[in-house]
C-alpha cells in the first residue's frame, strides 16, 4: 500500500499499440497543449475537468448531453450575473 505508486493507471489492455507496463511518459497524452504548458494533470481540481471534457467522443449521444450540461453549468452563472447587471 505505501510502497506503491499512485500516479500510474492501472494495467489494462493496450491502447494504441503501447503495453500496459510502460512507463507513463511512453503512453500518449490526450491533454491540450494549453493544459500541459499550465501543468494541469488528472490529478489536480482544474486539470480533472479537462481530462473529463477531453475523453468526451461527440459521436455518442451521452457524451453529447454531457456537453450541454457542463456548458450550462459553467456559463449559467456568468450569464445570470450579466443580466442581473443590465
Amino acid at each position: 500500500m505505501y510502497g506503491e505508486r499512485d500516479d500510474l493507471e492501472p494495467a489494462r489492455p493496450a491502447p494504441y499499440g503501447i503495453p500496459p507496463d510502460a512507463i507513463a511518459d511512453e503512453r500518449p497524452d490526450r491533454r491540450p497543449e494549453d493544459a500541459k504548458r499550465m501543468g494541469l494533470s488528472r490529478h489536480t481540481e482544474e486539470g480533472a475537468v479537462v481530462h473529463f471534457v477531453a475523453n468526451l467522443d461527440r459521436a455518442k449521444p451521452g457524451h453529447k448531453m454531457m456537453a450541454w450540461i457542463l456548458l450550462v453549468t459553467f456559463a449559467g452563472p456568468a450569464l445570470y450575473t450579466l443580466l442581473l447587471l443590465l
